[in-house]
């Protein structure tokens, strides 16, 4: 009975992950809501010591179909981990947008934010909080947008498949949900996230992860809403401790 209880288990969760990778469309949307980047990181880790950990992000992201618009990503961070369910984290992000349309735009973003896995079972539930300071500078003018805001993600995630200590498969879900506290945000104006992805670790210290995420976020012109579609391929290295 238990391991049919499992198999239940898997089974619904694959099908709920399979219907995150399908946005769905709603009456008043047409072709042109509906923007498709593809997103490129590189995530690299360092132990400082048993409970602290630096890490980061580099990377790329571009519209699939617009030629003129990308964005560059540097995100450094620290990790201190009181126990094995508990991380507390911040950092500082450098967004450069370049577009088209408008004038290219530079984020600086510090952020704070609390990780913590509950419950742990076959299938753990991640909660993740987050606070960003956001500056958001017009290049040609220099003039800014400046807002705080709240994030919230929980994510589902179950690992199956290991054979030795680091090589697994993990397939996951999450849903995330974005607020202003105060001030004006400027290019990004995320509501809300869904996501699925697979990540696969081949050894300690190596794994590699693909993301599918349907967004919605306010328009940068005018009012309303639109969609977006993320593909994201992440590589994740660690080293030291």
């Amino acid at each position: 009975m238990h391991r049919k209880g499992n198999r239940g288990l898997y089974w619904t969760l694959a099908a709920t992950l399979l219907s995150l990778l399908t946005p769905q469309p709603t009456l008043a949307q047409t072709p042109d809501d509906i923007r498709t980047e593809l997103w490129l990181d590189y995530n690299p880790s360092w132990g400082l010591g048993r409970n602290t950990e630096f890490y980061g992000d580099i990377g790329v992201r571009s519209d699939l179909e617009l030629s003129g618009y990308y964005r560059i990503v540097v995100r450094p961070s620290i990790r201190y981990s009181p126990s094995s369910s508990v991380r507390i984290a911040g950092g500082l992000g450098s967004f450069y947008t370049h577009n088209d349309i408008i004038a290219n735009r530079w984020e600086i973003r510090p952020w704070q934010g609390v990780t913590v896995t509950w419950p742990r079972r076959r299938v753990s539930l991640e909660h993740f909080v987050r606070l960003e300071e956001m500056f958001d500078f017009n290049t040609t003018t220099w003039e800014s947008l400046n807002s705080i805001r709240a994030r919230y993600r929980l994510r589902a995630f179950t690992n199956f498949g290991a054979t030795r200590p680091g090589r697994y498969w993990r397939v996951m879900g999450s849903v995330e949900v974005f607020a202003t506290l105060a001030g004006e945000q400027g290019q990004s104006r995320e509501w809300f996230r869904l996501t699925a992805g697979l990540e696969r670790g081949f050894q300690p210290g190596l794994r590699m992860r693909f993301d599918s995420t349907w967004e919605k976020e306010g328009r940068i012109f005018g009012d309303g809403s639109t969609d977006n579609i993320f593909l994201r391929v992440r590589l994740f290295t660690k080293f030291g401790a």
